[in-house]
């Protein structure tokens, strides 16, 4: 015999498993909650949403990701701010003592609802909302579907609880962020390289700035490398997780992953939810990221400007056209960004040796072993770009006026 609170959630789990796979029968179990007490529903909806959270945060989600995807996988705004609502609602009761810095750190930035933490918070929330009944209930519904089914992810922080001592526990799972962008100084030169470019109009400027960048990226892995082998080697090789947001996500991940290869960095697109792990060495990793977010800006910026000066109606403001401009002007950057690295290490070849080869060589195949080991076996895929010869055109013309060749600019001071 059922009792009533096993009933909700029955009804619960089934309409959000329905909803989810797009059965019909989800109107069904949606009617069934509606003659159910509220009280009741909204209890069991706050217990199964909360441990869903637990359940994701286990399987290697941390909160901003989360969050995101609260606002990409619920069918309306109202269903992402209850997963934000839910995300708030379990830290607050978490002990400090078992988070990791960097993830309460994370919470705080995301700017969740203030909660008490105390029950009936999806009453209030509804009450806020202004949700009817019939609203109510397939907005929780809606959630559910969101947070059940989600896949699971490599660690990349610890998740609450996991350990009493955070910071002992990190060292059993790679790290999260862009590593070391804080304090590094050549990572805060290049920081500022590509701020600048980013701020200028003109594009033979903005990708001058961004060729510095590329030459400091590959400076400082050379130079790290002669100071590795001739010292004990103590660097793993560690990996973040990166936002690879639509439209044209898979041309966009195409493009982090062509920086991450010039940056001696590997980088994993999750297509079921659009993010990419980037595995490589601390200071690699971050200037990837730094470097893939600036280039995103600037292709951004060419293809609006294309649009700018085009008609209404014209092929530069097509979906056809935007698409093939990214797949066009990656393809052309990844060419010149090899470019600059075989200078770079010819340049220092022929001053200082080939003795940081070996290194390189070996820090790349120990990032070669981590992909493994986490991943296993990959498959490739095809991006989706269709063909537009002036969307072609123009991407690859775009990454031309980059102007990616060395003695362009100065660092700046």
């Amino acid at each position: 015999m059922f009792s009533p609170a096993d009933v909700a959630r029955n009804a619960l789990w089934l309409a959000a498993r329905a909803q989810h796979q797009g059965d019909p029968l989800a109107s069904d179990f949606l009617a069934k909650l509606r003659r159910l007490p509220p009280d009741l529903v909204d209890r069991e909806a706050e217990a199964l949403m909360l441990t869903q959270v637990g359940f994701i945060w286990a399987g290697g989600w941390q909160p901003a990701e989360l969050n995101r995807q609260g606002r990409l996988g619920c069918a309306t705004v109202a269903g992402a701010r209850l997963v934000s609502l839910a995300i708030a609602t379990d830290h607050v009761g978490r002990r400090s003592v078992t988070l990791h810095p960097r993830w309460a750190a994370q919470v705080e930035g995301l700017g969740l609802p203030r909660v008490d933490g105390h029950a009936g918070w999806i009453g209030r929330w509804i009450t806020h909302e202004r949700l009817d009944r019939p609203q109510a209930i397939a907005t929780v519904v809606d959630a559910l579907a969101n947070l059940l089914y989600l896949q699971r992810l490599d660690p990349i922080l610890p998740p609450p609880g996991s350990a009493d001592s955070p910071q002992g526990a990190e060292a059993n799972f790679t790290t999260g962020g862009a590593v070391g962008a804080d304090t590094n100084p050549v990572l805060e030169r290049i920081r500022n390289l590509l701020a600048k470019a980013e701020s200028t109009t003109f594009e033979a400027e903005a990708m001058a700035f961004t060729t510095k960048a590329q030459e400091l990226m590959t400076r400082h892995a050379i130079d790290a490398a002669l100071v590795k082998g001739s010292a004990r080697n103590d660097d793993q090789p560690v990996a973040i997780r990166v936002p690879i947001d639509a439209p044209y996500a898979d041309a966009k991940s195409l493009l982090l992953q062509t920086v991450a290869e010039a940056g001696r960095c590997r980088a994993v697109f999750h297509t079921q939810v659009s993010l990419s792990t980037v595995v490589g060495y601390p200071s690699d990793v971050a200037a990837v990221e730094l470097l893939f977010t600036s280039l995103l800006v600037q292709a951004q910026t060419a293809m609006t400007e294309c649009a700018k000066r085009a008609p209404a109606g014209s092929r530069p403001r097509s979906q056809s056209f935007r698409s093939a401009f990214l797949v066009a002007y990656t393809h052309r950057i990844g060419t010149r960004l090899r470019e600059i690295n075989d200078a770079v290490y010819a340049e220092v070849e022929s001053a200082q040796g080939s003795a940081f080869l070996p290194v390189l060589r070996s820090r790349s195949a120990m990032v070669d072993d981590f992909i493994t080991d986490r991943f296993g076996e990959l498959a490739t895929s095809s991006v989706r770009s269709g063909y537009d010869s002036a969307g072609w055109a123009s991407g690859t013309v775009a990454a031309d006026n980059a102007q990616l060749s060395f003695g362009e600019v100065a660092e700046p001071a």
